[in-house]
């Protein structure tokens, strides 16, 4: 009955949050704001993170109850996505004089903060087993919740009594809250990075199975945190912005549910040969058309032109892509990369090799130094007898 109950709880959480984040975008459509507008107006992405830290949590929670992990980002999830529906609901509750303008117009004041600090600080803390890295980041933890709790419940107090029309008008940009906002963001920002370091202590100390879950939360975050860099760049910036929280919750889902771990590490190496070597070829595409533009003139020439540098771009892919994959697995993959040289050698002097005591001592030192197994030994199938000749009258 407890599990029972648990799973009940966080699916009741997760299907509140999601439900709260879906029915923003049509309180969002009332007030004439289309899905082009909530991009551009960056509402999008506190629905979308809602709706991913609500289906994540609730499955941590219930898988597992005993990690924190999964109900902190269900708390995170819920603050979200109340954010989220009042932040749309006040504007609307004013023209349409609907009900609990108030209460609306003071919870969109305060809920964002915390959803966002838990999410940046403690999610990094506690990943992926709910515990931190050693006792000595319990400061930071408490830093954290600190950052959490204090400036939402000064925002709170302080938007009570000015809840109402107003307030549901200017929500951040009201006096009474930017203050305690404007100092609140910075903190989590900064409790974010020192969490950061906790993640990097705690992948650099761990065995190999949380390391993969770490290579797979880090491989969804070093994709999608570019991603949201440029979110204030018109047209573009949102919609980059928008691809981040799907990527990150990726990877953290792969990881806690350690699913395919250890694809991770081919992943990692295609991402960083195939990134390289597309980097490598524009910069060679680029360079070959204004090298030659500046020689020639005409269109018809500079269609020559354009012509060759492809022609060029495409024979130099494969040698380049090779190239480009023994430098990556020599200086992040050295062991691989030393095994396959080893067994290549090996290779090469299988050929030359024909005495077979030497030939299986050899491979035999070729197994123990690629595979590193705790024992090896090689057995051969005798060599079938001939036929025998038949005796007399047979």
């Amino acid at each position: 009955m407890g599990r029972i109950r648990t799973s009940w709880v966080a699916w009741s959480m997760g299907t509140l949050s999601t439900g709260l984040a879906v029915a923003a975008v049509g309180l969002a459509a009332r007030n004439g704001e289309g899905p082009a507008e909530l991009v551009a107006n960056h509402h999008a992405i506190g629905i979308v993170t809602a709706t991913g830290l609500a289906l994540l949590g609730a499955l941590i929670a219930a898988r597992k109850p005993r990690n924190p992990l999964g109900w902190l980002m269900s708390v995170a999830a819920l603050l979200l996505g109340v954010f989220s529906f009042t932040q749309q609901y006040a504007p609307l509750a004013v023209t349409e004089s609907l009900p609990l303008v108030g209460l609306a117009s003071w919870l969109a004041t305060w809920t964002a903060l915390p959803g966002i600090a838990i999410t940046t600080t403690s999610g990094l803390q506690l990943f992926p087993d709910g515990r931190l890295p050693s006792r000595r980041w319990r400061p930071l933890a408490w830093l954290s919740a600190a950052a959490a709790v204090v400036p939402a419940g000064m925002m709170a107090v302080r938007a009570w009594p000015l809840r109402g029309p107003e307030l549901a008008a200017q929500t951040f940009d009201h006096p009474a809250v930017t203050a305690i906002f404007g100092i609140g963001f910075p903190i989590v920002l900064g409790l974010s990075v020192a969490s950061l370091a906790a993640l990097v202590v705690r992948f650099r100390r761990s065995p190999g199975i949380e390391r993969q879950q770490i290579k797979w939360f880090a491989y969804g975050a070093a994709i999608g945190i570019p991603l949201g860099l440029p979110a204030e760049v018109p047209f573009w910036g949102p919609i980059l912005e928008l691809i981040q929280p799907p990527l990150m919750f990726a990877g953290l889902g792969i990881g806690m549910f350690r699913y395919r771990l250890y694809d991770i590490d081919r992943l990692l190496n295609r991402t960083l040969v195939y990134g390289l070597l597309t980097v490598s070829l524009a910069a060679t595409y680029v360079a070959g058309v204004l090298l030659g533009g500046r020689l020639v003139s005409g269109d018809r020439s500079n269609s020559l032109v354009v012509a060759a540098a492809t022609l060029a771009v495409a024979a130099i892919f494969q040698p380049l892509r090779r190239a480009i994959q023994r430098a990556v697995d020599r200086r992040f993959n050295r062991r691989a990369y030393n095994a396959a040289a080893t067994v290549e050698a090996f290779a090469g002097r299988l050929r030359q090799q024909v005495d077979p005591d030497a030939l299986t001592a050899e491979l035999l030192a070729v197994v123990a130094h690629t595979v590193q197994p705790t024992r090896a030994s090689l057995w051969l199938r005798p060599a079938r007898e001939g036929p025998r000749a038949a005796g007399p009258g047979m």
